[in-house]
């Protein structure tokens, strides 16, 4: 896993300022690496609502976003992570009502990529906070979108209950 790491850092530089305009077909990766690239994301079952101060009440998102490789195993993901949280619309076969909220995450730059990441989840971390009390009981649906050079664009897509 720190070779995948080194050899990405290598090919990305070390900057922030990444170019993520640019398609997977872009910026080819060799195999086999590219058999240990994310082929999938979802949003892992750790994910809810939480408070992230001493005030209490629920103030943001904890999503745990898990990226799996060809295998089916846990990987690293370099890119770009954007959150969309939605009301809930019961009885349809689309459940996401009006957006209520964006956030937008980088995992690109080898540095930021370790401070979301969960080495005993081997899950991402994103701590999302939301300035108005979120109500307890209430549906809502989550999206994740990462886009990466060396992928393709993936999407994950969960439906949970604050307060749980």
């Amino acid at each position: 896993m720190t070779l995948i790491i080194v050899i990405l850092a290598a090919a990305l530089g070390c900057s922030e300022n990444t170019d993520l305009a640019t398609t997977a077909a872009d910026r080819p990766v060799p195999e086999p690496i590219n058999l240990l690239l994310p082929k999938t994301v979802r949003i892992h079952p750790f994910t809810g609502t939480r408070s992230f101060d001493e005030a209490g009440g629920i103030r943001g998102i904890d999503v745990r976003i898990e990226a799996v490789d060809h295998y089916g195993d846990p990987t690293k993901a370099f890119g770009q992570m954007r959150f969309e949280l939605f009301r809930f619309k019961p009885n349809s076969t689309d459940p996401k009502g009006k957006r209520i909220a964006v956030w937008e995450e980088s995992t690109i730059a080898p540095k930021k990529n370790l401070v979301h990441w969960d080495k005993i989840t081997r899950t991402y971390e994103f701590k999302l906070q939301w300035d108005s009390p979120i109500p307890v009981g209430r549906k809502f649906v989550l999206q994740a979108v990462f886009t990466s050079p060396f992928t393709e664009r993936m999407f994950a897509e969960r439906v949970f209950i604050s307060g749980q």
